[in-house]
């Protein structure tokens, strides 16, 4: 009776022992899985800041090359002065056109014989050269100098300069004549140009 019960006894502890190393290797397995994964998650964030830090780099080399490619298009055009020259005959094109523009502007506006309501006349002459001045701003916006548009060295100063000069045309109580307004328009271009042109070379 007493070999039964060691027999019993002998079986229970070695169901016991391999429960236990059953436990013992899942909870091992379970934390070995763990692991992985958060070694894998580690190593992927790792490599996600590895290339976040390359593409900035990358970035930053494309920066400095498009500014490289800036200065050396400056400086050939400051050694050639080829497109300066280019500018030159395009612009004197575009103030002369503008300068027949506001002669007839004048011209228009002196033959309506409704200059009572000078309030209408001037707003009128003020959208009339605007409209010029940013027609032409587009025109010279097809053209480059040392980096920028050339309606950059235009100065918004000119059109007050011209309405002035418009309104005080059209009030002068003179009779219209075209070459009396040109050569007036004349001198005030040249200062245009030269101030233009001024703004090229300095900026």
């Amino acid at each position: 009776m007493e070999d039964v019960v060691n027999e019993i006894i002998e079986v229970s502890k070695g169901i016991s022992e391999a429960g236990l190393l059953v436990i013992t290797a899942a909870f091992y397995l379970i934390v070995t899985a763990t692991m992985m994964i958060i070694i894998m998650r580690w190593f992927v964030r790792l490599v996600n800041k590895i290339f976040d830090a390359q593409q900035t780099t990358l970035d930053s080399i494309l920066e400095l090359q498009k500014g490289q490619d800036v200065k050396i298009n400056q400086v050939k055009e400051a050694l050639t002065g080829e497109v300066f020259n280019q500018i030159r005959v395009v612009a004197d094109y575009a103030f002369d056109y503008n300068k027949i523009q506001i002669v007839l502007t004048i011209a228009q506006v002196k033959e309506e014989n409704n200059l009572d309501d000078r309030d209408r006349v001037e707003k009128k002459v003020k959208m009339i050269l605007e409209n010029f001045y940013n027609r032409r701003n587009s025109n010279f916006d097809a053209f480059t100098y040392n980096g920028k548009k050339l309606s950059y060295y235009a100065n918004p100063e000119w059109t007050k300069k011209i309405y002035n000069f418009c309104i005080e045309s059209i009030y002068d109580g003179r009779v219209y004549h075209r070459d009396y307004y040109i050569k007036n328009l004349d001198r005030f271009y040249e200062e245009v140009k030269v101030e233009f042109f001024n703004n090229l070379r300095r900026m």
